[in-house]
């Protein structure tokens, strides 16, 4: 079991970010960005590493030296994705208008919004 923090859009839509470590930010960096709707990120990040590139082509680097030092950039920002996207998601998840509901335990993140829709319908008395 893991824990979720959930969040709710006014328009009823229902996100889960677990918490700690992201595999899929780790292995996926600038995509998993983008399939998550932190645009800036990953183009920013994709453009970073593109500029990086024609840098070092630009100040004759050798082939082998420049595909290690993209290689080493790469693996440090790999790190950096794992460690710090579910807080990246959270973030831009409430500038996009969610609003945090709970933080749960759950199995995955199907299993943690459901149980924010269980306590949303559960009668109050």
């Amino acid at each position: 079991m893991k824990q979720y923090k959930v969040f709710k859009h006014p328009s009823g839509a229902i996100e889960a970010v677990k918490q700690g470590w992201s595999w899929p930010a780790f292995f996926f960096s600038f995509i998993w960005a983008m399939v998550k709707k932190m645009w800036a990120l990953g183009v920013g990040f994709f453009a970073a590493f593109f500029i990086l590139g024609i840098i070092l082509g630009l100040a004759g680097v050798k082939e082998n030296a420049a595909n290690g030092l993209i290689n080493i950039a790469a693996i440090i920002v790999n790190i950096v994705f794992g460690v710090n996207g579910n807080a990246w998601r959270e973030k831009n998840l409430l500038s996009r208008g969610f609003e945090f509901r709970d933080t749960v335990t759950a199995a995955n993140p199907d299993g943690a919004m459901a149980l924010i829709l269980k306590s949303d319908q559960a009668p109050t008395s």
